[in-house]
């Protein structure tokens, strides 16, 4: 069976990496694509040339009525703020699903929303009824939802580093330490000043220190799956790469362990999903073994005194921690294999 699928949003980098993927994709056709800022519809290579070989596609103004009838689900990968507006005029379409890449519907708690974006989250029902799109952790939501929350970048590499220790309550209540570093990608692909090449390059800075929206979406979600209330210290830096993501959470156990149970843990965890490797003991995840696929690789590093972990995480930003993400999400609702169309590893080049 062919599902159709479109994009709205599709200018974005997120949106250019969902195309990219879907494109290749057994068992999907596009159906839409669309950018607000256009007023008449232009070739897809126009806009985008690594896709000018492609002189059927077109991209079109977004207009919602074109929608019924030619997609079983679309993707929005649209500024925060804009997806609540959208997503509730898409599903009152009979048999359409969506699925959204901004934060509109990541934090359930609409004051926390309120704080951490500062904005309203105006669309109480979708909010109420999204599904947080962590495949590996929160499969089963997903898979009855007809809305779906695709988490952010930061999250994804967070949460799956700390996944296991929440569930096996060995996260404390405080003092989870998370460093991470991103590719200039995940910051959008709007006109900014400090986003220019020349103030980027051969720079590493911090931003939006203690005060970063993914801060409320990682405690909830750690909640969620530990039953108790977590509180992470989390300082994002931006670093000159295209895509990449790097994590590393500094964890005081909840109890003592050996590195050997800390290893058992993770890797029956995650057992039996493809897209997550945890690494052998020494060896350390890279951004460039991750850039260009859906993959996350995870290494583990016990202090002797077996009360301190050190767990690192590395993804691609437009790959796990977006666009990847996003249509593995999209497998799980049309009840297809998860890898479907996804690259694991480099495999192939």
């Amino acid at each position: 069976m062919e599902y159709s699928v479109g994009i709205i949003g599709v200018t974005g980098y997120t949106g250019q990496e969902l195309l990219r993927i879907l494109r290749r994709h057994p068992s999907v056709s596009i159906g839409y694509l669309a950018s607000r800022r256009l007023s008449k519809p232009e070739p897809v290579g126009k806009l985008l040339p690594e896709f000018r070989a492609d002189r059927k596609l077109l991209i079109e103004p977004y207009d919602p009525s074109k929608i019924a009838g030619r997609c079983d689900l679309v993707f929005l990968a649209l500024p925060h703020g804009e997806a609540m507006k959208l997503a509730p005029i898409l599903l009152k379409k009979s048999g359409l699903s969506v699925i959204d890449l901004s934060g509109d519907f990541r934090i359930k708690d609409k004051t926390v929303f309120r704080k951490a974006y500062g904005f309203a989250q105006s669309d109480a029902q979708g909010l109420k009824s999204s599904a947080y799109g962590l495949t590996e952790l929160f499969r089963e939501s997903i898979r009855n939802a007809r809305l779906i929350a695709n988490p952010g970048c930061y999250p994804t590499a967070s949460l799956l580093a700390l996944a296991p220790l929440a569930q096996q309550k060995l996260l404390p209540a405080e003092g989870v330490i998370i460093d991470a570093k991103s590719g200039v990608s995940g910051a959008g692909r709007s006109a900014k000043d400090d986003l220019q090449f020349c103030e980027v390059n051969e720079d590493m800075r911090a931003y939006k220190v203690g005060t970063h929206q993914h801060t409320p979406e990682m405690e909830q979600a750690l909640g969620w799956i530990s039953k108790k209330k977590t509180t992470l210290t989390f300082t994002p830096h931006l670093v000159p790469l295209n895509r990449g993501m790097y994590v590393t959470a500094y964890v005081p156990l909840a109890k003592k362990i050996s590195f050997a149970a800390v290893s058992e843990l993770y890797n029956s965890f995650y057992d039996d999903e493809p897209f997550v490797r945890i690494l052998p003991e020494g060896v350390w995840p890279q951004v460039k073994t991750v850039a260009g696929t859906n993959d996350c690789e995870i290494g583990l590093y016990l202090d002797p005194s077996g009360k301190r972990l050190t767990v690192l995480s590395a993804i691609d930003n437009l790959g796990k921690g977006a666009s990847g993400q996003a249509v593995q999400n999209m497998n799980l609702l049309f009840g297809l294999p998860e890898t479907t169309g996804i690259r694991i590893g480099h495999e192939g080049q």
